[in-house]
This record gives C-alpha cells, sequence and structure tokens, in this order.
C-alpha cells in the first residue's frame, strides 16, 4: 500500500507556521501509518516532506519517498529549501519532474545520487478535439496564459510584451486565466500600460483546458519552472506555445520543433516569439501537431503510472 502525503488540497496547504497546526498533521498521518500497514509514503514538497519525517520517527518502514521540486526564488523558499534538503537525506529515494529540476540538487550529491526524474503525464483523450472558439471583442488571435497571479510565473513579463504584440498587431487579444495575491497590482500594471481593453483577467478556472483550446497561442512567462503541466496540456491540445528557456521547460517545449522558446525575462523576446506565430500561421500549426504528437508520445499518465510502480516496487 502507498501512502500520499500530499501538499494540495490538504490542510497542510493552509499550515501558517504554527507548530501546534503541524504537529496535528503529524499525529494524524502517524495514526494512519500505525493503523493501516502502510509500505511506502510519498510525500510532495518541502512541508510534507518534513511532516512524513517527523511521522515516520526512527521507525524504518514504510519506505520515504519525495518529489522534489527547488525552483522557486527568495529567500523565504530558499531558507526552506535549505531546511528541506536536511530533512530530504532521511528519504530512501527522490522523485523531480524534469533534468532541469535535477539541476537544482547538484548542491546535495548525496541527494543527487538517490534522485530519478519522472516526467508528469496528462492524459490526452480529454484533448483530443479543439474547442470553439469563443469571439473575441474584435475577432482577432487570442492568446492566453494560465498560471496563478504570483511573481514567479512572471505576468509583468506577459503584459509588457502584451503591449509590445499590440505595437504590430492592434487586434491581437490576451487572456489571464488563474487567480492569486497580486491580482490587484496586475490589474493595475495592465491599467498604467494602456492594456485595459486588450487584457481580460479570468480569474480562477476550473475549465483552463478549454481557455487554451480557444486559444491561439499560450504563453508560458515564469521565471522559474521544474516541469509546468499547464504547458503539456497546451501542447496535448495542438497549441503552438511560446516560453522561457528555464528549469524543464526545454525539456517540453524544442526551439523550433514543438514550440518557440525565449531568455527568461526578457519581454522582447517573448513578444517577438508571439509575432513570430501569428505572422506565420502554417508554423504555428505545424509546432502545435508536432507538440501534440510529442506529448501523446512521452508524457502520459501511463508512462508516468509505470514509472512510479518500478521505483515503489524498488523501495518495497
Amino acid at each position: 500500500m502507498v501512502a500520499a502525503a500530499l501538499a494540495q488540497n490538504t490542510p497542510v496547504t493552509q499550515w501558517d507556521g504554527r507548530l501546534s497546526a503541524m504537529a496535528g498533521c503529524v499525529r494524524r498521518l502517524r495514526g494512519k501509518l500505525l493503523d493501516e500497514g502502510f509500505s511506502v509514503l510519498h510525500s510532495h514538497e518541502y512541508k510534507t516532506d518534513l511532516i512524513a519525517a517527523l511521522a515516520l520517527g526512527k521507525r524504518r518502514r514504510p519506505a520515504l519517498i519525495a518529489t522534489v521540486r527547488h525552483t522557486e526564488p527568495g529567500l523565504q523558499m530558499a531558507l526552506f529549501q535549505t531546511l528541506d534538503s536536511v530533512v530530504l537525506h532521511r528519504f530512501g529515494w527522490l522523485v523531480t519532474p524534469s533534468q532541469g529540476a535535477l539541476s537544482e540538487l547538484r548542491s546535495w550529491p548525496r541527494l543527487l545520487r538517490k534522485t530519478r526524474v519522472i516526467y508528469h503525464g496528462v492524459d490526452p483523450l480529454p484533448y483530443g478535439g479543439r474547442a470553439a472558439k469563443p469571439s473575441a471583442r474584435n475577432g482577432g488571435p487570442v492568446i492566453s496564459i494560465v498560471a496563478r497571479l504570483d511573481a514567479v510565473k512572471g505576468h509583468d513579463i506577459f503584459l509588457r510584451s502584451a503591449r509590445l504584440v499590440l505595437s504590430k498587431r492592434p487586434d491581437a487579444r490576451f487572456w489571464i486565466a488563474g487567480d492569486g495575491r497580486l491580482r490587484p497590482a496586475l490589474e493595475a500594471e495592465t491599467r498604467r500600460l494602456g492594456l485595459t481593453d486588450a487584457v481580460t483577467f479570468l480569474g480562477y478556472r476550473t475549465d483552463a483546458e478549454a481557455v487554451m483550446a480557444a486559444s491561439d497561442i499560450v504563453v508560458c512567462s515564469s521565471r522559474y519552472e521544474a516541469c509546468p503541466r499547464f504547458l503539456l496540456e497546451a501542447l496535448a491540445l495542438g497549441r503552438p506555445v511560446v516560453a522561457p528557456a528555464v528549469g524543464g521547460i526545454p525539456e517540453i517545449v524544442r526551439d523550433g520543433e514543438t514550440g518557440i522558446l525565449a531568455p527568461a525575462g526578457d519581454p522582447q523576446a517573448l513578444a517577438d516569439g508571439i509575432l513570430r506565430l501569428l505572422n506565420d500561421p502554417p508554423l504555428a500549426l505545424r509546432l502545435g501537431e508536432a507538440g501534440r504528437d510529442f506529448v501523446r508520445e512521452r508524457f502520459t499518465f501511463e508512462a508516468q503510472a509505470a514509472a512510479l510502480a518500478g521505483l515503489y516496487r524498488e523501495a518495497i
């Protein structure tokens, strides 16, 4: 049996640092491990890594596995990641979602030696057909980004690139799907740049794949990414993509083959990539089709599940 200590959709995600909250999570997880006899405990991200290690204590079973993505900037995250690197020495196996993410562990050779790359998978079946395109305000091309509104996602870069694109293609429209703490600041920046008529904030969406399917181009403007799942979904939809060459992105987006890569943090390069696709529809179509085939061959749920199952068997 495999127990997963997830960082998403659990009380752990709302942990505000109070020791009592963490202790409660540790107690509940320890009780579950004792009662149900799991063979593997797989944690995801630094908070649950610590909780899993504390819950297991000095016992040698279940086997400990962690998924690691040390890619976000900032002093607070650097402190968390340093603590995580200490905790992870307690684990028998580590998983990262890309070679780019694996390189983040180069400062910890002992961790690097016990780490496997297992790519994310997406189910291509829901993305078999292209959704009908909602009519934009002027019927022009739609460029979308799907990401939480956080500094690491680079929406400020996306907005500056939008202004550059509009200087050449005033009919273009830009959709921002996602929500987060930076929304008021980004909306203010949109007004400051004079983009109000061209940029639409769609908010949090449960149908992000429909947003991407209805777009002419899907963009990633992140400063750091381990393996962005929304790019895999965009490619599975056959959408042409423009993304920065950071982290694990070049393993998904092969420049000129499955998409267009741009230097990270460069609005002009991002705009140039978007304009290249808008001005060359056959290229956009070719890249979209190649990206779709690439994801369906290499980034499936079946491949991810098989790799995880093999690791669990080894751990047991």
